[in-house]
């Protein structure tokens, strides 16, 4: 009689070769309060998993090349550790459940793409936030990237950016004669109205270079449309596989792309400045342009607004949540003292406490300002106490808005998950 011995665990660990999906890209690691996430990007399906550093290690090393047995041996040296057939068996079935191993099923991969658009939906809606998406224009940006890339080549961004910087300077420092320039336009309303117009469009061109430098790395922007956002309406652009870079210039580049459309729109501005009328409308428009245009690029830059300049310093830092997790990890420390903190690695205490000390410091005087000349109006208009008494009863309205806006963010990220 003939005896078949069954393969072993073993056998199967030093056979199998599974890999990754080309389109799966394995993020680095972002530092997140006291942990460590990567961001898994799935650029066919738009879906984005988040895992830890053990995880993502494996993935990473799933290429189709080396056996499981040798990630194995790979994962011990790195983490003390070795995996059993079991925690293989767990780990695959997860990533095919998310469709990210070859071969993936349509119709897995066809409903984690539906899940992930509803997932964009939903966090793209709030009282305070509302986004459209712009059917075709997330499309437009790969034939865009091919025709007008170059501008982000080093040799052309870094003297076009220098020169936009240095008409920066030139704009502040000749705030007073700009601003006089609108006022003694013949029709300053109609030449601010057109400044607004040209500065939307410049804004447009603004997101767009957000979704073109995503491209140039090997991304692709997801959304393209119109934002609201509390007061405001104006343009936006999703470049989600920006975690997804290895490298944190790239991520940079990526955030700064948009400010960099700013700089270089002040050059045909300050041509129009200096070499068109002296007098009149059009020299209003030139000097409205150039304010616009000033006030965009430097507005981007505070890093306590969640716009470019805040993006830059986050990928510049290889971190996830900033400024939430900022807030968090100084909570902590209020409440307890270096024992709410010892749960946070060396890296991430000089992160979270340099950045709360910029936001103290940018909005602190900020606030004061804010409220000082708000008091100054009313007690003008009604007398001091009750500028007191309006003052005091905003200020409960606000904390009591920001209470119900963080506890409906946790209800939503609840009913996500």
């Amino acid at each position: 009689m003939t005896t078949v011995e069954r393969p072993t665990a073993d056998d199967w660990l030093a056979v199998a070769k599974p890999a990754l999906r080309e389109e799966v890209h394995v993020g680095p690691g972002l530092v997140k309060g006291t942990a460590v996430v990567h961001v898994i990007g799935d650029r066919e399906t738009g879906a984005f998993l988040r895992v830890g550093p053990r995880e993502a290690f494996l993935m990473a090393q799933l290429d189709g090349t080396r056996t499981l047995a040798d990630i194995g041996t790979g994962y011990a040296e790195r983490f003390g550790k070795r995996l059993g057939a079991t925690h293989w068996q767990q780990l695959l079935t997860l990533l095919s459940t998310h469709g990210l191993v070859m071969p993936a099923d349509p119709e897995r991969l066809a409903e984690v793409r539906d899940k992930a658009e509803d997932a964009r939906r939903a966090l793209g809606r709030s009282p305070l936030l509302w986004r459209r998406p712009v059917p075709g224009a997330a499309e437009l940006v790969v034939p865009l990237a091919r025709r007008v890339g170059w501008l982000l080549n080093p040799i052309v961004a870094v003297p076009l950016a220098l020169i936009g910087i240095a008409l920066s300077v030139f704009a502040v420092a000749n705030w007073n004669t700009l601003w006089a320039a609108i006022i003694e336009s013949p029709s300053r309303w109609s030449a601010a109205a057109v400044g607004l117009l040209v500065g939307w469009i410049v804004i447009a061109a603004h997101e767009f270079f957000h979704g073109i430098a995503c491209v140039r790395y090997g991304g692709r922007p997801t959304e393209i449309g119109v934002m609201w956002r509390f007061p405001m309406i104006a343009p936006y652009c999703k470049v989600d596989d920006v975690v997804t870079f290895a490298r944190p210039h790239q991520r940079v580049v990526t955030a700064f792309a948009g400010i960099y459309v700013n700089l270089i729109a002040l050059i045909p501005f300050a041509a129009l400045w200096w070499w068109g009328p002296q007098s009149g409308w059009w020299h209003g428009l030139a000097a409205a342009l150039l304010l616009f245009g000033v006030t965009a690029a430097l507005a981007n830059l505070v890093p306590v607004l969640k716009l470019d300049g805040y993006h830059m310093l986050e990928s510049a830092t290889s971190t996830m949540n900033l400024q939430g997790e900022s807030a968090r990890y100084a909570g902590a420390f209020l409440r307890r003292g270096p024992a709410g903190i010892a749960g946070y690695s060396r890296r991430a205490r000089v992160i979270y406490t340099g950045y709360a000390l910029v936001a103290s410091a940018i909005l602190g005087p900020a606030i004061v300002l804010l409220v000082r000349s708000w008091y100054l109006t009313l007690a003008d208009l009604w007398g001091a106490l009750a500028a007191v008494g309006v003052l005091a009863a905003e200020a409960v309205v606000v904390v009591a808005l920001l209470r119900w806006g963080v506890v409906w963010r946790q209800r939503r990220a609840t009913e996500a998950a």
